[in-house]
């Protein structure tokens, strides 16, 4: 796919690229504000309580946090790869 990498998408067809030509300060920048995003989001949830948080707030706690990461992993491993080819 001429250097993109697709991310975790729920169709056949990825819509969302990484490009692995980036430059490697790009790409540790998305995926320092993905890893960011999922930190804030466990400190809030941490601070919740079981008679504070609804089952459904948990599921899609759960849901975002698990493509937010998702994301960050991707853009680490291409990351990676960059690092490595230099």
């Amino acid at each position: 796919m001429n250097g993109y990498i697709p991310l975790q998408t729920p169709t056949e067809n990825p819509v969302l690229l990484i490009d692995s030509n980036a430059a490697l300060t790009d790409l540790l920048a998305c995926a320092d504000q993905r890893v960011r995003a999922i930190h804030k989001l466990m400190t809030r949830l941490s601070c919740m309580t079981a008679k504070t948080a609804d089952e459904s707030d948990l599921f899609q706690i759960a849901d975002i946090a698990a493509l937010l990461l998702s994301d960050g992993v991707a853009l680490l491993d291409a990351a990676q790869g960059k690092a490595m080819q230099a």
